[in-house]
């Protein structure tokens, strides 16, 4: 019976370790319609809520756990946020340079089309305001708590 155990978790390990990214050529296309697309299980769920909002929604849900997500556009807020969630993996089409340290400090893997050095406002005039609540934060957890007060 012992055995039977460890060759059916050996069977599902070695199924997980094998589902297939999705092509990012198919990302690309899906983040046109959508701000937010979440791979788990098996399953694909889009999100069309604009910013941050899609992941604070889901992060409440607990839906984000383990998921590979792709965001239309990552800065350190979003980054940070993912850790929060402890998602799997994160492409995006657009990453900024101040969400790079975040990913790597947690072992994130993460894919981007384009790195920028900021990312600015809706009107191009002023750093992101989700951007300027964390320039100076570092932790996950306190940066979910910045946002959630929202």
């Amino acid at each position: 019976m012992k055995t039977f155990f460890i060759s059916l978790l050996t069977i599902v390990l070695t199924a997980c370790a094998s589902c297939p990214r999705p092509e990012t050529t198919v990302l690309r296309e899906q983040l046109k319609e959508h701000t937010l697309v979440v791979y788990k299980d098996g399953k694909t769920t889009f999100y069309d809520e604009r910013g941050i909002q899609p992941l604070l929604i889901q992060i409440k849900k607990g839906t984000l756990k383990d998921a590979f997500v792709a965001d239309r556009v990552v800065g350190k807020a979003a980054a940070l946020l993912h850790v929060y969630a402890q998602v799997k993996e994160v492409y995006t089409p657009v990453l900024s340079k101040q969400a790079i340290p975040v990913y790597e400090k947690y072992d994130i893997p993460y894919t981007a089309d384009k790195i920028i050095d900021t990312i600015r406002n809706r009107t191009n005039t002023d750093l992101c305001p989700m951007e300027k609540k964390v320039q100076n934060i570092n932790d996950p957890a306190e940066a979910y708590r910045i946002f959630s007060k929202q």
